[in-house]
């Protein structure tokens, strides 16, 4: 009957184990990692303030262009030309303008959300 012999075995497990030990390869390797980290993060948060400054803004923009639609009553002259020949053109632009800064804000919110998860 063979009994195998306890010491040999564990000073060739400490010896492979010993061999597995992973070096790396640059000394401040661990810390250049963790500021990457830190400025990925940073630049996420970043991305998020300036995209909720951002829906803040277009409806500030947005509720002043409708005060100033329904302030300029028909009567009201710009330049000598009356509001009532510059309305038609103006809803145009600002509907065209609002639909577009629309898209693009939910598009740039929905991306962001996608990064996040």
């Amino acid at each position: 009957m063979y009994i195998p012999d306890n010491n040999k075995s564990e000073d060739k497990l400490k010896n492979l184990l010993s061999n597995s030990r992973l070096e790396m390869p640059f000394t401040d390797f661990e810390d250049k990692v963790m500021a990457n980290i830190k400025k990925e993060v940073q630049k996420e948060k970043e991305i998020d303030r300036s995209l909720r400054l951002s829906w803040l803004f277009f409806a500030l923009g947005t509720t002043f262009g409708l005060l100033l639609s329904i302030i300029l009553s028909p009567g009201t002259t710009i330049l000598g030309i009356p509001v009532d020949k510059l309305a038609i053109p103006a809803y145009i632009t600002g509907g065209t303008l609002l639909l577009l800064f629309v898209e693009k804000l939910l598009q740039l919110t929905i991306e962001q959300k996608k990064d996040h998860i």
